[in-house]
């Protein structure tokens, strides 16, 4: 007995010694240390097997089954490779410190929450949509799946940059080399401590490292197979690295997705939602949307007349209110849920995240004045230009000049002013609506495209007094005045496209709209009484797709329709051809009064 004791003894030792060596050999990342937090005075957190934790969450895998479509060997041959190794990599980390998914195993609910969301609004979208009917059939349940994935790991990078995972020895788990479980397992670890380093600028693109320990091979030549671009739009959307003029349908069911989710649990939880902490996720949507506007809307072009966007020789200026009114308008365009409900809210979060610096210890708003402003505007300062303007290229050319106001008694007036322009019922944007941006159509979200004022030409030749066209559709025949007088030769033709329609139309349509200002070339549109006839050749011929053109423009509800159920598409006979084409309202295209516009008989189909 006592040899048999003698023996165990020596094993334990050695046992013991072996983990020592094991200790040692694992570095301590001292960048990554950190003050201790709660779960380290409470003996940290407990570990929990894949299984475990798959079991806690049957409630989502059976809805995710359900959207998944398929039977129950296709799910556990599919997905559940991917949701295992997920769970395995994350274990029982939480999404945050102190605000959504804060509790244990929160990071691997967000995930398995927002990949639910976003498969199951893939029902609702068309994925290679000029492909044909049996290839889409093809790609569409790799399209699904490549968005499943996105959103199982859209909140990867919290688990690589916000935490420091370690066990009551010391010995710091790598991210970058090995899965938590794995780690777990290999060095015994019976309480996982917690020491987090909230970074006020989310590095998303980190996922990338950790992805190739939870895709497996096999999945990733699924969604390469017949070198598709569901792969790349995953990636992008995962790692941040979206550029705004592909059209990543992905990224933006993934977005949806997860504020949906992380709003829920900030509600149920009842967790302070209205502080900028809780909400700083949202910091990223709003520098996004900046990004978007610069490069898209006439209205956000650096230095440029009533700009949103002011860059002068100390630094990168954002007009205050009016541009984040803008940036709001967007986002709730995208349907993404708990938005800022007004303009101090966002500028809030911004603050928060480190985007925007204050003028003073009490005061966010600046100062600016300008070249060509009769009068200091409002703005908000933006910690560097290139959070911003590095999406342009070439890059802007700041003004020679610095742009702040020196002196807080002017922005204390302008505050003044504001107070008693509130108390009389007036708006301070609609104040400053002369001088600091575009003016607004009666329907506040249709922020307008200006273009350059350009010489005008006559009315369009030969489009007046045309004999009209009958080929049996339904609808009447429009019969319309031709001896109207002509347009008067100071207007000038420029398109007012509101935010929400896609910024690759916009552009194509202002060139197309442009042409009417040109002498020089024929007219690729029409004036009319009711609008602007564009014929979906002049699409064609700028290397677009007309039908796309026409969805985009009615879903931006430009387009002036016909009796109920007819489409909006009109029939004409110009210079001896028939052209097909759409009407785009009034109010959208600056020059159009509705009155003495060159008139054209329709057939309206």
């Amino acid at each position: 007995m006592a040899t048999v004791s003698l023996f165990k003894y020596l094993g334990w030792l050695g046992h013991h010694r072996r983990r020592d060596r094991c200790r040692q050999a694992t570095p301590i990342c001292p960048q990554r240390s950190l003050p201790q937090t709660a779960h380290t005075r409470d003996g940290g957190m407990r570990p929990r097997s894949v299984d475990a934790i798959l079991d806690d969450n049957r409630d989502i895998l059976g809805r995710i089954k359900l959207a998944y479509g398929g039977d129950a060997n296709a799910f556990a041959k599919e997905m559940l490779p991917v949701i295992r190794k997920y769970i395995a990599y994350v274990n029982v980390l939480s999404a945050t410190q102190d605000s959504f998914f804060a509790r244990p195993g929160g990071l691997a609910r967000l995930g398995l929450e927002t990949a639910f969301f976003a498969l199951q609004a893939t029902d609702s979208q068309i994925f290679a949509g000029r492909a044909t009917i049996s290839t889409r059939r093809q790609l569409e349940p790799r399209w699904r799946f490549g968005t499943f994935v996105a959103g199982l790991c859209a909140y990867l990078y919290r688990a690589l940059d916000t935490v420091v995972v370690s066990d009551a020895h010391g010995t710091v788990w790598q991210p970058y080399l090995t899965p938590l479980e794995d780690w777990i397992h290999k060095h015994e670890v019976g309480s996982l401590f917690v020491r987090w380093s909230e970074a006020r600028q989310e590095c998303r693109s980190l996922s990338l490292f950790a992805l190739p320990m939870i895709l497996p091979i096999g999945t990733l030549a699924y969604l390469t197979h017949d070198g598709s671009m569901i792969a790349a739009h995953m990636l992008a959307a995962i790692s941040g690295e979206v550029r705004y003029h592909d059209h990543n349908v992905i990224d933006h069911l993934v977005n949806r997705a997860s504020t949906l989710v992380i709003h829920r649990d900030l509600r149920d939880a009842d967790a302070p939602a209205g502080r900028a902490r809780a909400r700083a996720y949202l910091a990223r949507f709003l520098l996004n949307a900046m990004r978007e506007l610069v490069q898209s809307h006439q209205g956000w072009v650096p230095n440029s007349d009533r700009s949103r966007m002011w860059l002068g020789r100390d630094g990168l200026f954002l007009v205050w209110p009016n541009g984040i009114s803008d940036v709001l308008t967007l986002l709730q365009d995208e349907g993404l849920y708990g938005l800022p409900a007004s303009p101090a809210d966002a500028m809030e979060i911004l603050s928060d995240a480190g985007i925007i610096l204050p003028m003073s210890s009490d005061e966010s708003v600046w100062s600016i004045r300008p070249p060509g402003t009769p009068e200091p505007l409002e703005a908000l300062k933006l910690v560097t230009p290139g959070c911003v303007l590095a999406v342009l290229h070439p890059p802007p050319v700041a003004l020679d000049s610095d742009i702040a106001f020196n002196g807080t008694r002017a922005a204390g007036q302008t505050r003044e002013r504001d107070s008693k322009l509130r108390q009389a019922g007036t708006t301070p944007s609609q104040a400053q609506e002369g001088c600091a941006g575009p003016e607004a159509p009666p329907d506040a979200s249709d922020r307008q495209l200006s273009l350059p004022t350009i010489p005008p030409i006559p009315a369009v030749e030969g489009s007046a007094g045309i004999e009209p066209r009958t080929d049996g559709r339904q609808g009447k025949l429009k019969k319309v005045n031709d001896t109207k007088p002509s347009q008067p030769a100071t207007a000038t033709y420029a398109l007012r496209a509101p935010i929400r329609l896609n910024p690759g139309v916009a552009k194509i349509l202002q060139a197309i709209v442009q042409t009417l200002n040109d002498t020089t070339l024929p007219p690729a549109c029409y004036p009319m009484v009711s609008g602007l006839f564009v014929p979906l050749d002049a699409f064609v011929a700028r290397q677009a797709d007309g039908k796309m053109a026409l969805r985009a423009l009615a879903d931006a509800n430009m387009l002036v329709t016909g009796p109920a159920g007819t489409e909006p598409v009109e029939y004409h006979n110009l210079h001896g051809k028939q052209l097909v084409g759409m009407v785009i309202a009034l109010q959208f295209i600056e020059g159009l009064d509705g009155a003495g516009e060159t008139s054209i008989n329709s057939n309206a189909g």
